[in-house]
């Protein structure tokens, strides 16, 4: 070690300063091992049956998850292992709603939202933020007060999720993350919603499904198909980089990409698109940057290859079969299933109040009802934006746009944390062109793509770098 640095303050230490020798002796310098992973994925494939047969232990599960998360804040030095539990919480989410576990609708977006202002403030995370999210929260407030007569419930699923977004990419932006760290990250993204696939996999082989040309909530246990494909697709994303995690172990490699795989087969059976569209735009932006990168060029192209061949000549030809052409049939249509329509209501309302919209909440009043006597809620945030929220919603879209495009193209990351980053925003963002912002998945996904990504140097190199007295980023 380089004696003429400074020692670091005890907030902005590395996780950890390990060699060789002593590594054994904290599991989270170790890579994920196969057996690990195999573990996991067998702990949680029965998890949603679980919560079916008895929503009381959903409710358990939902408030242990938070109560570790609040446990590792409590009892850790750095704030690696509270975000991996931000990560599970944002897969977990589907499954407290659709089986009725969650303590409450908005419960997985208050949870990040917690253990995303905790994190700043336990662990000093104020010396190096981005300013657009205090910005974009800012814009939000003025539609807030112009609101008339708005419920609690209708101001917290309305604004909750841009919110949530806003702060997690505050405590994302200032926190870096390591191979290792990222592996585990990632692993808790992908294993909860390993259960939604058994789920749709056992509905299949027991249930006579009838498949036709809309979305299929049977197939999910009445789940919405909508968000069942989205978590799956996030799930899938998540999977796909740790391919690029794992340089060395070739079985844990072939795993993802089956889990990968499937997950993406799993979201076309429900037969909404959001999840497909949502996987390959996040993987097409990010591919745009991993073919930048000599050392993962080959693998991307390999897994990118070896993925679409997979898809296009067996899986789906198979599905397809299987649903006797209504796959195809329903992947072929254009039908926005009526979100044109309040698209087209929701602008008319932004051209009559074009400066700061009708409010929070209040273009609700002029949408239509549903077959079941219900208003129909905006699926496209963006539309929502304009009419409640005039020229400063306008602004947020912008700030949606730019942040994520000053990152990738003008920040100094190497080009795979640019691939993570471009892939987690345009997830994101697609799918607020479907469903706003009604799971916490979107805000996760976006405040993920401001953290800083150090996974390109070996462990050797990472343990022995001098530590600076203030370093750009915090560590995890």
């Amino acid at each position: 070690m380089n004696n003429n640095y400074p020692a670091a303050p005890r907030a902005y230490r590395p996780i950890a300063r390990y060699s060789r020798k002593n590594e054994n002796a904290n599991p989270q310098q170790a890579d994920l091992t196969l057996s690990q992973w195999i573990r996991l994925l067998l702990l949680h494939a029965p998890m949603i049956f679980l919560f079916q047969a008895l929503s009381l232990i959903g409710r358990v599960h939902s408030l242990a998850a938070l109560a570790v998360g609040l446990y590792f804040i409590a009892k850790d030095s750095t704030p690696a292992r509270a975000t991996w539990v931000i990560a599970y919480i944002a897969a977990c989410e589907v499954a407290w709603r659709g089986t009725g576990s969650s303590i409450f609708w908005e419960y997985g977006k208050y949870a990040i939202l917690l253990l995303s202002v905790l994190i700043m403030f336990k662990f000093r995370l104020f010396g190096k933020i981005s300013i657009w999210p205090l910005l974009l929260i800012a814009l939000l407030m003025p539609g807030v007060f112009i609101a008339e007569n708005i419920s609690r419930q209708t101001l917290a699923f309305q604004i909750s999720g841009l919110t949530t977004m806003g702060v997690a990419s505050i405590m994302f932006s200032a926190v870096q993350f390591s191979t290792k760290d990222l592996q585990r990250f990632f692993a808790a993204l992908v294993v909860p919603n390993i259960s939604m696939a058994a789920l749709i996999a056992y509905n299949l082989v027991t249930q006579d499904i009838s498949f036709s040309s809309g979305s299929n909530n049977a197939i999910s246990s009445g789940i919405g198909a909508n968000q069942v494909s989205s978590a799956l697709s996030l799930s899938a994303t998540a999977a796909f980089y740790c391919i690029f995690l794992f340089r060395k172990q070739t079985t844990i490699r072939n795993l993802v990409i089956i889990v990968a795989v499937g997950m993406i087969a799993a979201s076309v059976l429900t037969f909404s698109r959001a999840g497909l569209w949502n996987a390959g735009g996040a993987l097409a932006a990010g591919i745009l940057f991993l073919i930048r990168d000599n050392r993962q060029r080959g693998r991307a192209f390999a897994a990118l290859i070896a993925m679409s061949l997979l898809g296009y000549f067996f899986i789906f030809p198979a599905l397809n079969n299987l649903t006797g052409g209504a796959l195809e049939e329903r992947f072929a249509s254009l039908d926005t299933t009526g979100r044109d329509v309040i698209f087209e209501i929701d602008y008319h309302l932004f051209t009559k109040n074009p400066v700061f919209g009708v409010g929070v909440g209040q273009s609700l009043k002029y949408h239509p009802v549903d077959a079941y006597g219900f208003i129909k809620e905006t699926h496209t945030e963006y539309s929502r934006l304009l009419a409640e929220h005039g020229s400063l919603g306008v602004m947020i879209i912008i700030l949606l746009i730019l942040a994520p495009l000053f990152r990738v193209l003008l920040g100094k990351q190497n080009q795979f944390s640019k691939s993570i980053s471009a892939s987690f925003s345009v997830w994101g963002l697609l799918y607020m062109t479907h469903a706003a912002t009604r799971m916490a998945a979107p805000a996760f996904a976006f405040g993920l793509a401001a953290a800083n990504f150090n996974v390109e140097e070996e462990p050797d190199k990472q343990d022995t770098q001098p530590i600076r007295k203030t370093p750009r980023y915090r560590r995890i």
